[in-house]
């Protein structure tokens, strides 16, 4: 899959949001912390999680590429050490680009999700 169509690939999982979808107020994350988003219901929801760091946001699909699985198992625990971790198999990845560094998918990334901050400072997927 060529790397445009990766980049894209989020938006074909089921209830996935479209561009301009509120997810809240961005002050809402704090510096140097994840929450998570689940749109839908079941095993067809869209799970996917913002960090904030440096000021800046960071959106992730929740789904390790190693096996599969959301990364957390508590909500909004998905960093340790300054890394982005999967609970299953303690991966990890950077918070900036969302590579893995350590782990069994060693070199592989975390599907990214665009978001930006509208001028009412709600954070909505770009």
């Amino acid at each position: 899959m060529s790397d445009d169509k990766q980049a894209e690939f989020w938006k074909f999982r089921p209830n996935a949001p479209l561009p301009g979808h509120a997810l809240g107020a961005a002050e809402a994350i704090v510096e140097n912390s994840a929450r998570e988003f689940v749109i839908g219901a079941g095993r067809a929801a869209f799970r996917m999680f913002v960090v904030r760091r440096h000021g800046q946001f960071h959106a992730y699909l929740n789904f390790c590429p190693h096996y599969s699985l959301p990364l957390n198992h508590q909500p909004d625990q998905f960093l340790k050490q300054g890394y982005i971790e999967c609970a299953q198999h303690f991966a990890r990845f950077e918070i900036d680009g969302g590579r893995c560094v350590a782990g069994a998918c060693e070199g592989e990334h975390l599907l990214s999700i665009p978001v930006t901050v509208n001028a009412e400072g709600v954070l909505i997927i770009a």
